[in-house]
């Protein structure tokens, strides 16, 4: 043979001991028989892969757990359904099986129609099993027991029969029955004996088995051709396992609609769950996006604090908060100006009731002649001595020359402090006002007096008078 082969020894018979099936002692010896086993195993599946049945190969635990109820009294190896088709099944099966069933039977094999290799202290063996958890393919075998077809002009005959005839084809040293129970020749089966052990088996909740057993001595006697013979065993076997396990083939309980509904069903479902995770997403986001943004304003605020004071502008370069509304009265109108006591001129004392009347009369306004007209209005405006001086006007307070400090009276430089740099004798002036320069008329401009002569105020106390030294002793 090319393949690895099996080759039983009296030592690999009693690793598995019922002293020993408890114990994690000799898992070692245990361990060694399921390694040839598995490999011996790749042999089987690619010859049932020959006949279009495809399966996957596992081994039982080789030391005590919960998936063997803690008694490794055995090995077995598994041939059942590949991965997609036991997914398949699996999402109908485990509907409606608790959680107690599931820690109670953890083993996912009794679920599933199974050709198998088990080996015990006593014997070898080689069967096809299916166990009454298997739903799916003990319902297809009852239905395939049941069923009849029917042919035209003829008597019906049932589906059992295909069943019978390839359990008459096996070697004689075949038998099926309830495990742990009776069995009977598979030469010797018919529908009502299968259906029998199939109902013994579901009242004890033991697997139905169909297969050939070989005692330990005659394995260790023959164990040179002990390999093949174990592996035509299962390939002999196949038939039944295709006629019994569940497929969409070999669908006698049109599970396949069933299965399309439950697709159906967990399809909807993901899409619910689907759309309430993007809900919970997008709400996510969303709450996310107000975060950021409300840190965002949180950390503007504190970077505004922490900045100096903003550049000046124009509004506020010559601007104080003291002199904000300085010059301007009710309505935005300049407020006169208020002329101290001996800036340039000296205090006006009152008159009497005649004199005031002969005043009145000389400070009245009259109409000039063309003889009589201002020099400065009669001067040309580009001498120079019209340029550098104006006459003395009472309301600005004085005389505006070159150098001279001025308040704007209105206007966007309204109260704000500069030095005529130029008088053009057209009746404006241009103004330095800090770092700009602009024309403005004389009109808009008011003499600002440094208040240097000003008059000291005196008291009319005695000055305290020196202190007298005193006399040396």
């Amino acid at each position: 043979m090319s393949h690895p082969s099996l080759h039983l020894t009296a030592r690999d018979f009693d690793a598995y001991a019922a002293e020993k099936a408890t114990s994690k002692a000799y898992s070692r010896p245990r361990l060694e028989v399921k390694q040839r086993a598995l490999a011996w195993a790749r042999g089987v599946v690619a010859r049932l892969a020959e006949l279009g049945i495809s399966v996957d190969v596992h081994g039982s635990d080789e030391h005590p757990s919960i998936r063997n109820k803690h008694r490794a009294d055995c090995q077995w190896v598994f041939f059942w359904r590949d991965q997609a088709a036991r997914d398949e099944l699996d999402r109908l099966l485990d509907r409606g099986r608790s959680i107690s069933d599931a820690i109670d039977d953890p083993s996912p094999f009794t679920r599933h129609a199974f050709l198998a290799l088990r080996i015990s202290e006593s014997e070898v063996q080689v069967c096809f099993a299916v166990h009454p958890d298997a739903k799916v393919d003990v319902d297809n075998l009852r239905a395939r027991l049941s069923a009849t077809e029917e042919a035209t002009g003829a008597p019906a005959s049932p589906l059992s029969a295909e069943l019978t005839s390839a359990l008459h084809a096996l070697p004689e040293q075949f038998s099926f029955g309830a495990a742990g129970g009776d069995r009977v020749a598979c030469s010797a089966a018919t529908s009502d004996a299968i259906a029998e052990m199939l109902r013994r088996a579901a009242d004890g909740q033991v697997p139905l088995w169909i297969g050939w057993a070989v005692p330990r001595e005659t394995a260790i006697e023959h164990a040179d051709i002990l390999d093949e013979q174990l592996e035509d065993a299962l390939v002999a076997l196949a038939p039944i396992y295709r006629l019994v396990a569940w497929s969409r083939e070999n669908d006698r309980i049109a599970l396949d609609r069933k299965l399309e509904g439950i697709e159906q069903e967990r399809a909807r479902a993901h899409a619910e769950i689907e759309a309430e995770n993007e809900r919970w997403r997008s709400e996510q986001a969303r709450a996310r996006e107000r975060s950021m943004e409300q840190a965002r304003a949180r950390g503007d605020e504190r970077v505004e604090a922490a900045l100096p004071a903003r550049r000046p502008t124009l509004a506020t370069l010559f601007k104080s908060p003291n002199n904000a509304g300085a010059g301007a009265g009710r309505g935005g109108e300049p407020r006169p100006s208020l002329k101290r006591v001996g800036e340039g001129s000296a205090p006006a004392r009152r008159a009497p009731h005649g004199e005031a009347e002969q005043q009145a009369k000389a400070e009245a306004p009259q109409k000039p002649s063309a003889d009589h007209a201002p020099r400065a209005q009669r001067a040309p405006s580009g001498e120079p001595e019209a340029a550098a001086k104006v006459a003395p006007d009472p309301a600005k307070g004085g005389v505006l020359e070159k150098g001279s400090r001025v308040r704007v009276r209105r206007g966007p430089f309204g109260d704000k402090i500069g030095v005529v740099s130029e008088l053009d004798g057209r009746g404006g002036a241009r103004v330095l006002l800090g770092l700009l320069s602009t024309r403005l008329e004389l009109d808009d401009l008011e003499l600002v007096v440094d208040g240097r002569d000003r008059p000291a105020l005196s008291t009319s106390h005695r000055k305290p008078l020196a202190p007298t030294p005193r006399k040396a002793r």
